[in-house]
């Protein structure tokens, strides 16, 4: 009787894992990208308080020679709230597999964590941005909708309203080099956006694309490029609202902000924790332990005149 390979050799040893796991897919993590971020202190609450003075009112006209008294003028502010919340995600891992698997499982477990909170991160802020940030709807493009799809005459009309509303930029500029093909890049307001509208973008007078900046040095993996003082990041889990459009297409946020325009609150040492339970505390039998990672924090907008939220459509 022949003998073959498969009745000697049982199947795992007929198989080789390679010790290095393959690339996760991870999307780029873009809306937390320019948030003030504060630390709340232990013991202190769950909700931060924000205080913005408001401006005193300009003194044009000339004290003169009658020595009448000034009229005094009150200080007032406005006051922000944000309140803390608490998050986290937990996997179990079965102590056979710990035990007897070929595989580091706490390290795979860890890393897959990890990825997990700062997409849930990422996610918290974009919905909270979706949700509060002022909208304006683009209504320059060629396709006939509400709103239309994006143009340079609509970015250009958004950071015209930041600029008037005395929003600083969030990026500084690059200068000009001699080098063939690039440009230089003005003071800039941060946009993030979808990765869906890459193509739009493109077409958009004026853009440059990252890759014809004069200088890479400051440049992150999400940017994709700059048109008149706006420079874009894309995400494949950028802002999207399915059929809101009159039509009923998708309509895509593009959050531009200034500097400072909105936050992001964590506790003191209690940013993100890392938490395993040992299978001896689990049940009767030992059989389970489990990893996981918790946290609290809140997002809030900050000044509504620093931010907006560009609506548009894709062109095709």
């Amino acid at each position: 009787m022949a003998i073959t390979t498969s009745s000697v050799l049982p199947a795992p040893v007929q198989q080789h894992f390679h010790e290095t796991m393959l690339a996760v897919q991870v999307p780029n993590l873009i809306h937390n990208i320019a948030a003030m971020r504060v630390k709340a202190p232990r013991k202190s609450g769950a909700t931060t308080r924000f205080r913005r003075p408001n401006k005193l009112s300009t003194a044009p006209v000339p004290l003169g020679n009658s020595g009448a008294p000034v009229v005094p003028e009150a200080l007032t502010a406005m006051d922000i709230d944000a309140t803390m919340s608490t998050y986290g995600k937990a996997i179990a891992l079965q102590e056979q597999v710990t035990l007897f698997s070929q595989d580091p499982v706490l390290n795979w477990g860890t890393r897959m964590l990890g990825i997990n909170l700062r997409e849930t991160e990422d996610e918290l802020t974009r919905d909270m941005l979706a949700a509060s940030a002022t909208a304006i709807n683009a209504v320059f493009g060629t396709v006939g909708d509400v709103p239309t799809d994006i143009t340079r005459q609509d970015v250009d009309n958004v950071t015209r309203v930041l600029a008037s509303n005395d929003a600083y930029t969030m990026l500084d500029k690059i200068q000009g080099e001699n080098r063939f093909g690039s440009g230089p890049v003005n003071n800039s307001y941060a946009a993030l956006c979808s990765t869906n509208l890459m193509s739009d973008l493109e077409g958009m007078n004026g853009f440059l694309n990252v890759a014809q900046y004069p200088n890479q040095s400051s440049v992150l993996r999400s940017e994709f490029g700059t048109a008149g003082r706006a420079r874009f990041f894309v995400s494949s889990v950028g802002s999207v609202v399915p059929n809101a459009s009159s039509n009923g297409a998708d309509v895509y946020n593009v959050f531009i902000t200034g500097m400072d325009a909105y936050g992001i609150v964590t506790q003191d040492g209690f940013n993100s924790e890392l938490i395993y339970r040992d299978p001896r505390f689990s049940d009767a039998l030992a059989q389970t332990a489990t990893l996981g990672w918790k946290t609290a924090m809140a997002q809030r907008i900050l000044n509504d005149e620093w931010i907006a939220r560009l609506r548009c459509v894709l062109s095709f």
